[in-house]
């Protein structure tokens, strides 16, 4: 039983290595062979990109097809309707259509795994244009072969066998020498390098990340790929910054109002109960014209002031028909009575006719209500049986003029110059307002202003009375700068004012800049850019949010 024992001990000191260091499936239990690896790069498909005197290109290629994405250096804009031509390793040029989407595409059979140099002409569209680059095709990455096991159990067989042997050699030794030297065996056997023997381990060097691919990204040093394609989506458009004179300006915030000369308000004139004319009253948005009746405020008298108006009515009437006799006797006695007595009688009853009919009227008396102006019912709160109190001064309706609106603001730095243009954004739109009147708010140290577009500088975005507009003022002479849209700017990552700049086809990168307002839609860039650089003037905000 001893001899069977330390057999075994043996044995085992040698297979339990052997077992440890045995790769089984999915561990790489070494350092994975450079040459097996395929190195990471930015795209997951081969790129090329090339800038001309008109156009940018990017070309992909993808499934033995290269795409070509084509557009203007000025602004990004897309040229969808060039004729292009494409020659590979200096071959015959042959031409790639345009796609459906915006994009050329043609066949490669030339793309085999290493470079080829291609050229490309852009006629058309108002471009004519040569671009030149290389694209490189990688060689398709080895795979690695399956472990099947069989060198683990020749490994572990062969382990086996020599510790049997070992121990063997041992029984001749006595109890006390035996055991140091199966220690000193198994110091010698154990491994000497860290195994891991469970799944989800890597035993070797860390594998390369993960390609991130053709997805819009935001790199490690904050700029932005953003491929053409997502460009395209985003309709992106860039603008090169040009050096020029710029009017510095201060910003107010303006209101829409109704331009009180082509403008007018219906309201009651007299207490009552308010009433539609024929036909209902008018809507708003209704044409009406000068003088048309909008409804009627039928007078509404009290219990108390009933009762005495009657009373009037009743006495009226009992003299009337008191000089009513009278004229008829004094008519019969015609000749034998002076004509001036009759003439008399014939006035008393005519002016107690006419009291009594005015009284009767001032009962029921209705009085219409009256557009002041031809225009469009711009607001109404008429309703059918609306009490008005003589002290009430609800507007009943309001009339204007289509795109008759003026701009009031206030002032704080002083009267506006004689002459001085006022300019306002408004639906992308910048309009011109000139000075119309002028003078002293009820805010302190405030001046009123009240501006006028030219007819028709509106266009079809006249805004809504009531819409609040931010306006921009000169305020000094023209300096030197550089000009962009408002919409350029974006946060950066500090807080700060940034704008982003096209540095390559695909690529974008944040700048911090210094602003200073230059109009109602524009800012002038004080530093942090130079004159030259492209910038993104639409679409900034989209780009800033990809993370």
């Amino acid at each position: 039983m001893k001899i069977l024992s330390r057999l075994l001990l043996a044995a085992a000191l040698f297979l339990v290595p052997a077992l440890a260091v045995s790769a089984h499936e999915g561990h790489d239990h070494g350092t994975p062979d450079a040459a097996a690896t395929p190195a990471p790069s930015p795209t997951a498909v081969p790129t090329l990109e090339a800038d001309g005197g008109d156009v940018q290109m990017v070309a992909l290629l993808q499934g033995g097809t290269i795409t070509l994405f084509i557009d203007l250096l000025s602004d990004n804009s897309p040229v969808t309707g060039a004729a292009v031509t494409m020659s590979a390793d200096g071959g015959k040029p042959v031409a790639v259509p345009a796609a459906p989407d915006g994009t050329y595409r043609a066949p490669a059979p030339w793309a085999n795994p290493g470079e080829h140099a291609l050229n490309f002409t852009v006629t058309g569209d108002g471009v004519a244009d040569l671009l030149v680059g290389t694209l490189t095709v990688p060689a398709a990455a080895p795979v690695a072969a399956a472990s099947t096991g069989w060198a683990a159990i020749l490994w572990a067989a062969g382990a086996l066998i020599v510790g049997m042997a070992l121990g063997t050699g041992l029984l001749s030794l006595r109890r006390q020498r035996a055991v140091p030297a199966l220690l000193l065996l198994a110091a010698f056997a154990l491994p000497t390098e860290r195994v891991l023997a469970h799944e989800g381990h890597d035993h070797g060097a860390p594998a390369p990340e993960p390609v991130a691919g053709n997805n819009p990204r935001r790199l490690p040093d904050g700029g932005l790929f953003v491929p053409k394609a997502t460009q395209r989506l985003l309709s992106i458009r860039t603008q090169e910054l040009i050096s020029g004179e710029v009017s510095p300006t201060v910003t107010l915030t303006g209101r829409v109002i109704n331009d009180p000369n082509r403008s007018g308000r219906v309201q009651a004139p007299q207490s009552g109960r308010l009433m539609p004319p024929d036909g209902g009253f008018p809507l708003p948005g209704t044409v009406v014209k000068a003088g048309q009746v909008l409804g009627y405020v039928e007078l509404v008298l009290r219990a108390e002031d009933g009762s005495g108006i009657s009373q009037q009515l009743a006495a009226l009437d009992k003299d009337v028909r008191l000089a009513q006799q009278q004229w008829n006797r004094l008519s019969n006695l015609k000749g034998a009575v002076a004509q001036a007595e009759i003439d008399d009688a014939s006035a008393t009853l005519d002016g107690l006719m006419r009291e009594r009919e005015v009284m009767a009227r001032a009962v029921a008396k209705r009085v219409p209500l009256t557009s002041p102006i031809d225009g469009v019912i711009s607001s109404s709160n008429a309703v059918p049986g609306l009490m008005i109190e003589d002290r009430d001064i609800t507007l009943v309706f309001e009339v204007t003029e289509p795109g008759a609106v003026m701009v009031e603001a206030l002032s704080f730095d002083g009267p506006l110059p004689d002459g001085a243009i006022v300019t306002a954004k408004v639906g992308g739109k910048i309009v011109s307002l000139a000075l119309a009147g002028q003078g002293v708010a009820q805010v302190p140290g405030a001046t009123r202003l009240l501006l006028r577009a030219r007819d028709g500088a509106w266009g079809a975005s006249v805004p809504a009375v009531g819409t609040m507009l931010t306006l921009s003022r000169p305020a000094g002479a023209p300096v030197a700068g550089l000009l962009v849209p408002r919409d350029a700017l974006v946060r950066g990552s500090d807080g700060l004012p940034a704008v982003l700049i096209h540095e390559t086809a695909q690529r974008f990168v944040p700048r911090t800049v210094q602003v200073e307002p230059a109009g109602a839609g524009a800012v002038r860039l004080v530093a942090g850019v130079e004159a030259g650089a492209r910038v993104v003037v639409r679409g900034a905000n989209l780009l800033n949010q990809i993370r």
